[in-house]
């Protein structure tokens, strides 16, 4: 069942969904792709079999009820992909107060400036509110920043120490 639908021209129609168990190949190529395009990680930096423990994580995480994925299709392909997460670990195990973390949200080449990523992430805002998230954050690229800001995510104080590898 779509969350949103809307006729965007004469002949297409997007639909933004759940993701499914059996959209996590799919997303975990969209997921790849956007660390690419932005510089942070690459494939070949990966072991060989990182998209079995990318499927196995969520597999888990999802039927916990701990994560979901939202999904732009145009027809019958994926076009777009919004993840959210409950933290899970260090501090949540102790205070158990949950924070939402939002990732992978990412569009096709071809389909972006729609507003796409905005509905994805929206979704994702929803999900993480809906779960009693005290927080909601994510990391911004220089490519997302105006997305997440219209939307009222603000910069916070996070700091990062780089390191070779």
């Amino acid at each position: 069942m779509s969350l949103y639908a809307k006729t965007l021209g004469m002949n297409e129609t997007l639909t933004i969904r759940h993701g499914t168990i059996d959209d996590l190949e799919t997303i975990s190529t969209f997921w790849m792709a956007m660390f690419e395009e932005v510089g942070n990680h690459f494939e070949a930096d990966f072991p060989a079999d990182w998209r079995a423990d990318f499927r196995e994580y969520f597999q888990r995480r999802m039927r916990a009820g701990e994560a979901a994925f939202f999904v732009a299709v145009d027809g019958s392909e994926i076009v777009g992909t919004a993840g959210a997460l409950l933290r899970d670990g260090y501090p949540v195990a102790i205070n158990h107060i949950r924070h939402g973390y939002i990732f992978g949200v990412r569009v096709a080449p071809a389909h972006r400036r729609r507003g796409i990523a905005e509905r994805l992430t929206r979704e994702a805002v929803a999900y993480l509110e809906g779960s009693r998230c005290k927080t909601i954050r994510l990391h911004a690229s220089r490519f997302g920043r105006a997305t997440y800001e219209r939307i009222g995510f603000v910069p916070t104080n996070e700091m990062e120490l780089p390191r070779s590898s």
